[in-house]
């Protein structure tokens, strides 16, 4: 049985030491990934102008974060490490950032508009998914729109960190069903699930993108 208050600190520890090696090689990727860019731009288009959205496992780039902001909505990133916010300030300075978990913030239910959980659920055993959805389903606000960005798989457990670093990490990978099923269980409708193969130079796994709405009232915590 895994604890997961040591795996919460193991992962937070991971974070704070690899964060110099993830800017170098993520810093700048979304140039390169126009479908990224575009399904983004889709998620910032279905919600109004000026809508607070939480970029949930924001890492130390704030890319994400950044270009949510620029097509108009007020973001917010959160990240367990201390270490990924501090550099996601220094990246993005004039773009709110907190060191938080995401299985347990503290906003307030029905804080957001929106949520973009960009292959942040990896970090988590599939026994704690539910829990970060149900917290995903608190603070948005009824109607609210969820993307969440996932690698294909059915691998669970620790593995040597894939940037080279010689650091261990926790990795969780994920099914189209699987994931669409979590979020109707957690009160959301899934909207659509697109799969997209690997692109040059990534992880030979596929992409799955899940973008639903909540319909469901937000459970209380």
């Amino acid at each position: 049985m895994i604890d997961t208050e040591q795996l919460r600190s193991a992962t937070a520890r991971y974070w704070d030491a690899v964060v110099p090696r993830y800017l170098e090689l993520f810093r700048d990727e979304l140039e390169q990934k126009p479908f990224d860019r575009e399904l983004l731009a889709g998620f910032a288009a279905s919600l109004p102008l000026g809508a607070r959205v939480l970029d949930a496992g924001c890492g130390p780039c704030g890319h994400v974060t950044r270009l949510l902001a620029d097509a108009g909505l007020q973001m917010t990133g959160i990240d367990l490490s201390p270490n990924c916010i501090a550099l996601a300030g220094a990246e993005q300075p004039t773009l709110t950032f907190a060191a938080m978990d995401m299985t347990a913030t503290s906003f307030a239910a029905g804080s957001f508009a929106g949520l973009v959980a960009y292959y942040s659920l990896h970090y988590l055993p599939r026994a704690c998914h539910a829990a970060a959805l149900r917290e995903f389903a608190r603070v948005l606000a009824p109607g609210g729109r969820l993307l969440i960005a996932v690698k294909e798989g059915t691998s669970e457990g620790w593995i040597d960190d894939p940037m080279g670093t010689g650091e261990r990490v926790f990795w969780c990978d994920f099914q189209a069903e699987e994931l669409s099923a979590l979020a109707t269980r957690s009160g959301f409708t899934v909207l659509r699930c697109t799969v997209r193969e690997p692109l040059a130079g990534e992880i030979a796994v596929q992409r799955i993108y899940l973008l639903t709405q909540l319909t469901a009232e937000p459970p209380v915590r």
